[in-house]
């Protein structure tokens, strides 16, 4: 099905005009991004989620009887979104699998959690949702792309972002709203709004068209790196020189245990006194070994002495995550 085209908000209700990407138009995303980035919830439940709507897929059939439960797009000049269930109904659990689905015109992409340098991740707004007590994002691994000369993690075509969703009174009726706050760009860079709302009602959890994709996105999220055969064998924040020619990174050397590495990347976040810019990777011992470093700048007066970091490797198809906690070395 593609996006029924219908008008987009007013222009009033845009967070802020198109902007020029060659004149440097990541200022205000990147301002407004980093508040975003640092109330994020990121969700250990990835695998739960998917198995939540493969299980939907699996346990009830697809034919005429099943119903595509979803929002109404909303749609503009670049692509359009909405919100999908993988069920028609709440059923018995506490949980329900939710996506929400973009569809972008060629050449435009979207951001994912963590934009890299330039961007903005999407806002999620749940107010004035029933019977929702909270709501997790998954985040399906991110490619990576250039716009005026900036290297930005997003996605590109179509994506939907699994949303794992939890019912204050499972049984009940849920209605979830979303307010939807996310950019898109080219060669120019457009903020963009949503207003999406979707209701569930009480009843057998019969699957829905679209709970095969939801858990096929759920499934690219990063997987614990350990069950990828990786190693984190160190990993520590390096500062060196002095006055104007000082330098800090963040210094991590992974192992692999089976396939070697081949073009590998690490993006860093967690510490939100910590900013992370790009990798670069040397790789070791025919690719079983890789040794990254990414530059970092603080802000605030007070150092970190330690720091509780979550690190995404992402290396073709293959994405793994670890959680570590790194201290200071001069």
């Amino acid at each position: 099905m593609q996006p029924s085209r219908q008008s987009r908000p007013s222009h009033a209700n845009v967070i802020l005009g198109a902007v020029n990407a060659n004149r440097n138009p990541f200022i205000y995303l990147n301002n407004m991004g980093k508040d975003m980035t640092s109330r994020m919830r990121f969700a250990p439940g990835t695998r739960r989620l998917a198995a939540l709507a493969a299980g939907a897929a699996l346990a009830f059939p697809m034919g005429s009887g099943a119903v595509a439960e979803s929002s109404k797009w909303v749609a503009n000049e670049r692509g359009a979104v909405r919100l999908v269930s993988a069920a028609k109904a709440v059923g018995q659990s506490r949980t329900v699998a939710l996506g929400v689905e973009f569809r972008l015109k060629p050449g435009w992409k979207t951001y994912w959690r963590i934009p890299g340098e330039s961007g903005m991740p999407p806002r999620f707004e749940w107010t004035g949702s029933v019977n929702l007590a909270g709501t997790t994002v998954i985040w399906p691994g991110p490619m990576r792309f250039t716009i005026a000369g900036m290297q930005s993690y997003g996605y590109a075509d179509r994506v939907v972002l699994p949303i794992h969703a939890e019912l204050a009174a499972p049984g009940k009726a849920l209605t979830v709203r979303l307010h939807l706050r996310y950019a898109i760009c080219r060669e120019v860079c457009v903020p963009e709004e949503a207003r999406l709302a979707l209701t569930l009602a009480p009843g057998a959890p019969v699957a829905t068209v679209h709970a095969r994709t939801i858990a096929d996105h759920a499934a690219r999220a990063p997987q614990p790196g350990a069950t990828l055969g990786w190693k984190i064998e160190s990993a520590g924040i390096v500062t060196t020189g002095t006055g104007e020619s000082r330098r800090t990174k963040l210094v991590v050397e992974v192992a692999s245990g089976g396939v070697p590495f081949r073009a590998p990347e690490l993006i860093a976040e967690g510490a939100e006194r910590l900013h992370f810019g790009l990798s670069s990777a040397k790789l070791g011992d025919e690719g079983k070994r890789v040794r990254f470093a990414v530059p970092l700048r603080r802000s605030g007066d007070k150092p970190d002495e330690t720091a509780d970091l979550t690190l995404t490797l992402l290396d073709g198809p293959r994405r793994g995550t670890f959680a570590v906690r790194v201290g200071a070395s001069h």
